[in-house]
């Protein structure tokens, strides 16, 4: 069984899953500011001092513009780097003339995903304290390599696919506590009934009361305080709130965020709205995430499988029923009601009926304020 409870598990985890992420996202964008300081430069004088860069700006280009698989095509679309005007550039190449034509070099969405990432990492890696320089020799690989950086950017998704929920353990545990009544806590995990347990997962997690009923029994309301990490998924003026990074993020808020952020980016890559990709998605498929399944919607089958597995059906769970799903409802002692008054069902029995969608996902409780919530449904 793994050892949720120990500090040196935890760090592991981070040395081996997170700072390979941490490294090829720097060596990305490395390489990315490396095109950048030649923005605006003509594309003859880049390529007599960089002959290596041909394959950047000319890969798979001639007079009639891309090819299908054209390599420069690709680096456009992904580093914002391409040559302004083709057309004049084999003009002057066909006159037997020195292109006098200039690159330009923008930040794509898609680097602006792998910063984040980068940047949720980084503050990760610090809040357990390990002392872990960025790969040297992988800082400069692909500006000295360029023809393999579309490598480079396969092997980050893979690293960011393996620590995905549902994917790995240690994030899987971080997503099933995120919010989670104590009752509850201790029916999954009753190794948490160990008072050193629960008070690791409170210290270094950082896991927080959410909620606390206003109520007299103190063994309820011990029961059902609901525990998780403030940073994400609660206080949201609509569905969610944005994370602020900083140093008092909480490490588990922060790994949830940081899934959060790659389940975003791949979703994007396979999203039929080109507003979201920019119209770029089969480019960004067929060149770095060719055979990457989209992590939440296999996660989200698989919840749902479990769900029937268990019987668990929202039509048939009467605490859950008269509850409105995407609605702001209140929290009243032991009621819960809707934004009329109407009593629609009571705290404890919904808090258990939920329980298990809630530990799997299928289901958010994103809390406005102490007392107000909305339940949302994945």
């Amino acid at each position: 069984m793994t050892d949720y409870y120990s500090a040196k598990n935890w760090r592991d985890f981070v040395k081996s899953k997170i700072v390979p992420i941490r490294d090829y996202a720097e060596a990305i964008l490395n390489f990315w500011n490396f095109l950048k300081e030649l923005d605006g430069k003509n594309i003859s004088e880049i390529l007599k001092n960089h002959p290596e860069l041909e394959i950047v700006f000319l890969g798979g280009v001639d007079e009639n513009g891309y090819s299908e698989n054209s390599f420069a095509k690709a680096i456009k679309v992904i580093f914002g780097a391409y040559v302004i005007d083709l057309k004049a550039y084999f003009s002057f190449v066909l006159q037997d003339l020195e292109p006098v034509v200039p690159i330009s070099v923008g930040k794509t969405w898609i680097l602006k995903c792998i910063e984040l990432i980068k940047d949720i990492a980084d503050l990760i890696i610090s809040k357990v304290n390990i002392d872990t320089k960025a790969n040297s020799k992988l800082q400069e690989y692909y500006i000295n390599n360029p023809d393999k950086i579309f490598e480079g950017l396969q092997k980050f998704v893979q690293h960011c696919l393996k620590i995905c929920v549902g994917f790995d353990k240690y994030m899987t545990f971080v997503w099933n506590i995120r919010k989670i009544t104590r009752r509850y806590l201790e029916l999954v995990f009753p190794e948490t009934r160990n008072n050193e347990n629960f008070r690791f997962l409170k210290e270094f997690l950082g896991l927080t009361e959410i909620f606390v009923p206003e109520i007299d029994n103190d063994e309820l309301r011990r029961d059902y305080t609901i525990y998780g990490f403030p940073e994400v998924y609660n206080y949201a003026k609509s569905k969610e709130r944005v994370i602020t990074l900083d140093e008092s993020s909480t490490l588990g808020g922060l790994l949830l965020w940081l899934n959060k952020q790659i389940w975003k980016l791949i979703c994007n890559v396979y999203s039929d709205d080109s507003s979201i990709n920019h119209g770029y998605g089969h480019i960004l498929r067929r060149i770095v995430f060719r055979d990457v399944p989209c992590p939440i919607k296999l996660y989200l089958s698989a919840c749902r499988e479990e769900l029937d597995r268990i019987g668990w059906d929202w039509n048939k769970s009467l605490y859950l029923y008269n509850v409105r799903r995407n609605s702001e409802v209140k929290i009243d002692g032991d009621l819960i009601k809707d934004k009329d008054g109407t009593v629609v069902s009571k705290l404890f029995g919904f808090l258990d009926q939920i329980s298990p969608a809630l530990f799997l996902g299928a289901y958010e409780l994103v809390f406005k304020n102490r007392n107000e919530f909305i339940l949302v449904e994945r």
